[in-house]
C-alpha cells in the first residue's frame, strides 16, 4: 500500500520579524494567486523544505534564513506535524504533537523519511563512490516544480541534487515503475559488490607492489638461527643496553648539575674578586690621608673624618675578602674536578654502547646479526603478504560469485515487454498532455524517461513542455510505480509572457487531468473569464514583500512553542549522546577527543522565542 501524502496547513513564524503567518489547503484543488514578490511561491517552498528538500532560492532577498515552519500532513489516515527551524533542526510529532523524531542531522533525518514514506532507494555518491539513501529531494522531485529551477533544461529545483552519480535513470525509472522494484535493489547490491570488487583488487595491487618494493629494501641473506638462543642474546643485549642508557642520564644529570655549580662559583668568585679590588683600592686612598684629618665625600658631598681606627677597620675588611676569594677559588677547583669526573664517566658509557653496536655487526660463523634480522625480517614479511594475498583472493572470489548471481537476477528481473510498454506509454501520456496544452509535436522532439526537454522549444511552448513532461511520469507513476505519492506542486506556470487564454487551458489541464490526488499551482492571477474548478480553494496574495502577518504572530508562537520544546530538548539528547560516544572512542584509544562541530550543529540556537 503506496503512502498517499496531502498537505493541510503551513505555519510560518519569524522571530526577527515579529511576524507569522498560517495556511489552510484544499485536499484537493489549491490556487495561489498573486503577482510576482507577494509569497506565493515561499509558501511552497517551506512546505517541501520541512520535509528535508532543499529548494532552490528559498532565502532570496531579505527573507529570514532561521525562519521556523510548520507543515500539517497526512499520510494515508494517520496525521503528523513536521518542523523545521534555521538550517538543520528538524522534528516530526504525531496528530497529539508527541514527539516522534527530533534531529539536526541529516543522515538521521534522511532514515526516518525513507522508513516514514517507504522510499528505500539508494543512489552512488560522487565523492567517495559509496552508496546512501537518496532522501526527500528525490522522492519529490517528479511532483514539484520550483519556479527558479523547475523550468530550466536541467533537474535544478533542489540544490543538492548533485551529490549523486548518473541519478536521473535510476530515480525515474523507479518512479515510473519501468522495472519492478526488487529490479533496483538487486541493480544497487550488484553496483556495490562492483565498487567493492574494484577495492579489493586495488588493495592486491597495492599489497604486491608494497610487498616488492619492502623486500628489495631488505639485504639478501640465507642466515638460519635457533631462534630461542637468538632470543635470550638479544634479550641480554637489550638488559645491557637499558642499563647503560640509564647510567647514561644519571650522568648527564649530574653533569647539568655540575655544569650549573660551576657557572655558579665563578659568578661569586667574579663578585668578590670586585669587593676585594674596591677594598684595597679604599685603603690605598685613605691611607695618605693624615689621622684626624677630614675627608669630602665626591658623591653626597658629606665631610667624614679620618682617623686611625676607620683605616684598620677597612684593613680587616679587605683581608676578610681576600679570604673570601681564596676560599671560591677552592670551591670552584672542586666542582671543576666533579664536573671532569662526569664527563670521563659518560665517555666511558658511550664507548660501552657503541661497543654494542660494533657486537650487533660482528660476524659469528660468516653471519652478522644485522643479516640474522634480515632474514627473519623476510621471512614475517613473506607470511604477512601471504596470509593477506590468501584474505584478499578468497573476498575478490566471493565477491565475483554474488556479483554474477546478482547480474543473472537482473537479467531474469529484466521484462523487455514491460520496458518497452512503460516507454511507449510515456511517448503516448507526453503527447496528450501536449495536445492538450497547445503544444506542436514538432517541438517537443524525443524525451526519455527522466531527461530534460532538448532545446526545440521556443518561447512559451518550453515551460508547457515541462509541464506535460511532469504530468506524463505522474501518469506513469499512479499506474505502475511504488513510492510515496505528493500532491502535485506547480510553481508559476505561466512563463515567458503566456496570455490569458492560454494560462486558462493550462489550468485547466492541470486541474482536470493531472494525475494527482492534490494540487498546488502558484499562479500570477486569476486570468479573465476562467472559472476554477469545483473544489479548488484560492488563496490570494496581495502585499509585496509582506507574507507574513504581525497580528499572527503570538497566535504562531502559541501554536510551535510546545513543539519547538521537544525538538530542541531531543537535539539536546542527541549532542550529549554524540559526546559521551566520541568520549568513549576516544578513551579506548588512549587520546582525548573533543566532540567536533558537525555540518549539523550550525544553528543550534536557532528557533530563540519559540524555545
Amino acid at each position: 500500500m503506496r503512502a498517499i501524502v496531502t498537505f493541510h496547513a503551513l505555519w510560518l513564524v519569524s522571530e526577527r520579524d515579529a511576524s507569522a503567518r498560517r495556511e489552510t489547503f484544499s485536499p484537493t484543488k489549491n490556487l495561489l494567486a498573486g503577482i510576482n514578490e507577494t509569497g506565493k511561491s515561499r509558501v511552497l517552498k517551506h512546505m517541501v523544505w520541512t520535509l528535508g528538500c532543499e529548494p532552490a532560492a528559498r532565502n532570496a532577498g531579505s527573507w529570514d534564513s532561521n525562519i521556523t515552519a510548520a507543515t500539517e500532513l497526512s499520510i494515508g489516515s494517520k496525521k503528523y506535524i513536521f518542523l523545521r527551524s534555521g538550517r538543520h533542526q528538524r522534528a516530526a510529532f504525531d496528530a497529539d504533537g508527541k514527539l516522534v523524531i527530533g534531529t539536526e542531522s541529516a543522515k538521521v533525518w534522511t532514515k526516518f523519511f525513507v522508513e516514514l514514506f517507504d522510499f528505500p532507494l539508494k543512489l552512488q555518491r560522487q565523492q567517495e563512490g559509496l552508496f546512501g539513501l537518496a532522501g526527500p529531494e528525490y522522492a519529490i522531485l517528479p511532483f514539484y516544480i520550483d519556479q527558479e529551477g523547475g523550468w530550466s533544461r536541467r533537474w535544478a529545483a533542489f540544490s543538492g541534487l548533485g551529490k549523486f552519480l548518473r541519478w536521473e535513470p535510476i530515480v525515474f525509472e523507479a518512479f515510473t515503475g519501468l522495472r519492478p522494484q526488487r529490479y533496483f535493489l538487486a541493480q544497487l547490491r550488484r553496483d556495490e559488490i562492483d565498487y567493492k570488487l574494484r577495492e579489493a583488487k586495488i588493495q592486491a595491487r597495492l599489497q604486491s607492489k608494497a610487498f616488492e618494493q619492502v623486500s628489495a629494501m631488505l639485504p639478501e641473506s640465507r642466515a638460519t638461527l635457533d631462534e630461542h638462543v637468538f632470543a635470550n642474546e638479544l634479550r641480554e643485549l637489550a638488559d645491557r643496553a637499558a642499563a647503560l642508557s640509564k647510567e647514561e642520564d644519571e650522568i648527564r644529570s649530574a653533569l647539568v648539575e655540575a655544569v650549573e655549580d660551576r657557572q655558579i662559583k665563578v659568578a661569586e668568585l667574579q663578585m668578590v674578586m670586585r669587593a676585594e679590588e674596591d677594598l684595597v683600592g679604599d685603603l690605598a686612598y685613605l691611607s695618605k690621608i693624615p689621622d684626624e684629618g677630614q675627608l669630602t665625600c665626591p658623591t653626597c658631598g658629606q665631610v667624614h673624618d679620618s682617623s686611625f681606627r676607620a683605616k684598620v677597620e677597612l684593613a680587616t675588611d679587605a683581608e676578610d675578602a681576600h679570604q673570601l676569594v681564596i676560599s671560591v677559588r677552592s670551591q670552584l677547583a672542586s666542582v671543576q674536578n666533579r664536573e671532569q669526573d662526569l664527563r670521563a664517566k659518560l665517555q666511558a658509557v658511550s664507548s660501552s654502547l657503541n661497543e654494542l653496536r660494533v657486537l650487533m655487526a660482528r660476524e659469528r660463523e660468516g653471519t652478522t646479526v644485522g643479516d640474522i634480522i634480515a632474514a627473519k625480517s623476510r621471512t614475517t614479511l613473506e607470511q604477512a603478504y601471504d596470509r593477506t594475498k590468501r584474505d584478499l583472493s578468497a573476498q575478490i572470489d566471493e565477491f565475483k560469485v554474488e556479483r554474477d548471481a546478482l547480474q543473472a537476477e537482473l537479467a531474469g528481473l529484466t521484462e523487455k515487454g514491460r520496458e518497452k510498454q512503460v516507454r511507449n506509454e510515456f511517448k503516448d501520456e507526453l503527447n496528450a498532455y501536449a495536445d492538450r496544452l497547445g503544444i506542436s509535436k514538432a517541438e517537443i522532439g524525443p524525451v526519455k524517461i527522466g531527461a530534460r526537454p532538448g532545446a526545440k522549444a521556443s518561447g512559451s511552448s518550453s515551460p508547457r513542455i515541462y509541464l506535460a513532461m511532469h504530468m506524463a511520469l505522474l501518469a506513469l507513476n499512479r499506474r505502475y510505480g511504488n513510492g510515496p505519492a505528493f500532491p502535485f506542486m506547480v510553481d508559476t506556470p505561466r512563463q515567458q509572457g503566456l496570455d490569458d487564454a492560454n494560462t486558462a487551458k493550462l489550468l485547466d489541464t492541470i486541474y482536470t487531468h493531472a494525475p494527482s490526488h492534490q494540487v498546488f499551482v502558484a499562479n500570477e492571477s486569476v486570468p479573465q473569464g476562467w472559472t476554477p474548478p469545483e473544489g479548488c480553494k484560492v488563496i490570494p496574495f496581495v502585499r509585496k514583500r509582506q507574507l507574513l502577518r504581525t497580528e499572527e504572530y503570538k497566535d504562531g508562537v502559541a501554536a510551535l512553542e510546545p513543539l519547538v520544546t521537544q525538538m530542541l530538548a531531543a537535539i539536546e539528547a542527541e549532542r550529549e549522546a554524540k559526546a559521551q560516544a566520541e568520549q568513549a572512542e576516544g578513551e579506548e584509544e588512549h587520546l582525548i577527543v573533543l566532540p567536533s562541530d558537525s555540518e549539523e550543529v550550525d544553528d543550534a540556537d536557532d528557533a530563540g522565542e519559540l524555545a
